[in-house]
């Protein structure tokens, strides 16, 4: 939908419009059924309900083909339509003014609007439509000066994705509480959003070090780090040890040894999202696996999360493009169309990568192009009639030599191939298109969907 962003009521217009497009009978029924239907010997109400939270952060958040404010816009639909459906999976009766108000306190709660959240519950009576609009127009302000424009700078760390999940885990957390509780408990957001500060400055650091793998940040990246770092909200003593973090980060050990187990798993998988964005190298390879080995990662697991994150990572639109997969307007299509194929078939495609990928190695070395013609894909270049052909047949070829590998040369496993092309070993590539279009030269930086610092920072 598009809302302009300059008026304040653009989160109240965004709100409405889900909820006159939501019909809880149908909303319901495309619910998983292992997370709709309550069994007595599966998981319980609230394992259900962190399910339902995982499946939502597993699309990409700027989702296919959208750039400017759509980008911005996309994870908050995103929020709106996961808070929708734990009211639905906690059987909260249905009245649009009344949801309105409920959304309205969770995001005003999870924003640290927490008295303006307070005032717009509604509790027992009915919606106080004036401080409704109040919360939702400061919840507005503050998702305004958290994550617009979308994206990271250039030169920053790659924060965004990693800032949006742990807001969307925010807002799920409070909504959980509340929708059973029929209220808010001030004290339960107060300590919600205090772990989420924690884990903002966890996250700040365990990207800070997977940047610092090759040599401390340079001055430039240093100034523009230090201004995500303001407009990440932070309290003073949390703000003062994410600047300290990022100066001199602690090894990958000890960062992991310092996280929650519940947030290690949560932090390696933003590791690997950060190593897609950033130049290929053998020290950010070692840094991942520093961190996975002392979170207990097991090797196949950790090939399993690379290809999740790869699939998570890649810009499908752009690859359909490269490979003349189809033309405008329909190729957007296929991209929306990929997420939803892709969140099916992904743990097929990690089992068959982990399995194979020493044999996958040693074809794709001996085949010659199709490494080089991959690597041109992945950063952009439209192939053309002659190399599409090619890479159609020298992957029938590596199916012939590696029969797992039909799953990409069978009709329609075009779509399939940005995650062999990201998951293949960085030295298999031309080093003309490792790490994107060009190789950085000094210390890695992060490439982000902004060329300039951040507003509000």
């Amino acid at each position: 939908m598009a809302v302009d962003l300059s008026k304040r009521t653009w989160l109240a217009e965004l709100v409405d419009a889900a909820l006159q497009e939501h019909d809880p009978a149908t909303a319901r029924m495309r619910l998983p059924r292992e997370i709709r239907d309550p069994d007595p010997e599966g998981p319980d109400l609230e394992a259900r309900a962190r399910m339902l939270v995982v499946r939502s952060l597993r699309r990409n958040p700027a989702g296919p083909a959208r750039d400017g404010d759509e980008a911005f816009l996309a994870p908050i639909e995103g929020h709106l339509a996961l808070l929708l459906d734990l009211a639905l999976l906690l059987e909260a009766p249905f009245d649009p003014a009344r949801r309105k108000a409920d959304l309205a306190a969770v995001l005003a709660a999870g924003t640290g609007e927490l008295s303006t959240a307070l005032k717009a519950a509604p509790g027992t009576g009915p919606p106080a439509e004036g401080w409704v609009r109040r919360a939702l127009s400061r919840a507005g302000d503050a998702l305004l000066r958290l994550h617009h424009p979308h994206g990271d700078p250039e030169g920053g760390l790659p924060l965004y994705a990693g800032t949006v999940a742990i807001q969307r885990r925010l807002f799920a957390r409070i909504a959980l509480a509340y929708f059973q509780e029929g209220a808010l408990d001030p004290d339960h957001c107060v300590a919600q959003t205090d772990q989420a500060q924690d884990e903002l400055v966890l996250l700040v650091e365990t990207l800070a070090g997977l940047l610092s793998a090759e040599g401390p940040i340079q001055l430039h990246g240093r100034h523009v780090v230090q201004r995500q770092l303001e407009r990440l909200g932070l309290d003073r003593e949390r703000s003062r040890l994410a600047r300290a973090r990022v100066a001199a980060p602690r090894a990958p050990e000890e960062a992991c040894a310092a996280a929650p187990p519940r947030l290690r798993h949560f932090l390696l998988e933003q590791l690997l999202l950060a190593a897609l964005a950033v130049p290929t190298s053998t020290a950010h390879g070692e840094s991942v696996a520093r961190f996975a080995e002392a979170a207990e990662i097991s090797p196949d697991r950790l090939a399993s999360m690379q290809v999740e994150a790869a699939a998570f990572h890649a810009d499908h639109s752009a690859w359909f493009r490269a490979f003349g997969l189809p033309q405008e307007p329909e190729w957007s299509e296929l991209a929306e169309d990929w997420n939803e194929f892709g969140g099916r078939i992904v743990d097929k495609v990690a089992a068959i990568v982990t399995q194979n990928m020493a044999a996958i190695a040693t074809e794709v070395r001996q085949t010659g192009e199709l490494g080089t013609l991959l690597a041109k894909a992945a950063a952009g270049h439209t192939l053309d009639a002659g190399e599409r052909r090619l890479v159609k047949e020298q992957l029938i070829d590596l199916a012939k030599a590696v029969p797992a590998l039909a799953i990409f040369a069978a009709p329609g496993g075009l779509v399939l191939l940005p995650l062999l092309a990201k998951l293949l070993p960085f030295d298999l590539l031309p080093s003309a298109f490792q790490g994107g279009k060009k190789e950085a030269s000094g210390p890695a930086k992060a490439k982000g969907a902004k060329g300039e610092p951040p507003k509000g920072g």
